[in-house]
């Protein structure tokens, strides 16, 4: 895929990539999210292993340099978020000004940890597979924050991000509100199956937990939606306008393991 295929705006002073998904391969589109906000340039995941350079052409098309990366938010430890983190830092983090990594307290152990887990590929197979984390940075060149949906403070605050727990695709699986115009990048908590059928993909940690999860930042009221994978819009998204999944769940999506939560119309 050429330069020109893998960045595209979104809005103003917000720029979707599109990165590796894993083992060099980008089938499953896999995104992460470059957004200039006055407290600087924060990054929304990184996508999988080697993705470095696509998020550096993709800022340099914004007329920045992986320097202007103050922050990193991660939604979640797996590979295809975090695979290229040591990459980013690596090119954007120095001892004397590091950057700040951002990921929820509860999936912090399993990015330290460095080693592998076991993942629920599917609630009705019930196939689990061994996964590892993306690899950790020097040590000098990133300060990790652990993000903790009690505390009642907002660490994110100076980019104009709040954080929003949202547990079960894994136990602190974390979705990202910026405030200035309501965008949601909602990691694996929603995705786009199509133009306009929005759900839950079938990898998971605690299917009640993300279902519920997934059914809250559905009721949210968010303008735009930002998920890491599959399709993806760039106009608004009426709260009035969405739709309730009712029904029986269709032979595909129980086969697949996906789940939609709601609908709404085309452009």
């Amino acid at each position: 895929m050429n330069k020109s295929k893998r960045t595209f705006k979104l809005q103003d002073k917000i720029n979707g990539v599109r990165g590796i998904w894993l083992a060099g391969l980008s089938f499953f589109k896999t995104y992460s999210y470059i957004v200039e906000t006055l407290g600087g340039v924060l990054l929304i995941d990184t996508c999988g292993p080697g993705t470095g350079k696509i998020i550096k052409n993709a800022l340099e098309s914004m007329n920045l340099t992986p320097s202007d990366i103050t922050g990193i938010a991660l939604t979640h430890w797996h590979k295809d978020h975090t695979g290229s983190l040591a990459e980013i830092v690596s090119m954007a983090g120095t001892s004397s000004n590091p950057v700040k990594i951002f990921i929820h307290k509860e999936d912090a152990p399993f990015l330290l940890s460095q080693k592998k887990h076991w993942i629920k590929m599917n609630p009705e197979i019930i196939l689990k597979v061994p996964h590892s984390p993306g690899k950790l940075p020097e040590k000098e060149k990133y300060q990790l924050i652990e993000l903790d949906h009690l505390s009642g403070k907002n660490p994110l605050e100076k980019w104009g991000f709040e954080s929003i727990h949202t547990p079960g695709h894994t136990p602190g699986h974390t979705s990202f509100l910026y405030k200035k115009n309501m965008s949601l990048f909602a990691g694996c908590g929603l995705s786009l199956f199509n133009k306009n059928t929005v759900g839950i993909v079938p990898i998971h940690d605690n299917r009640k937990k993300q279902i519920e999860s997934a059914k809250k930042l559905a009721a949210m009221d968010f303008t735009y939606l930002y998920p890491a994978h599959l399709s993806l819009r760039k106009d608004e998204i009426k709260k009035n306008q969405r739709i309730p999944f009712k029904g029986k769940v269709s032979l595909t999506d129980r086969l697949t393991g996906t789940l939609p939560i709601f609908r709404y119309p085309s452009k």
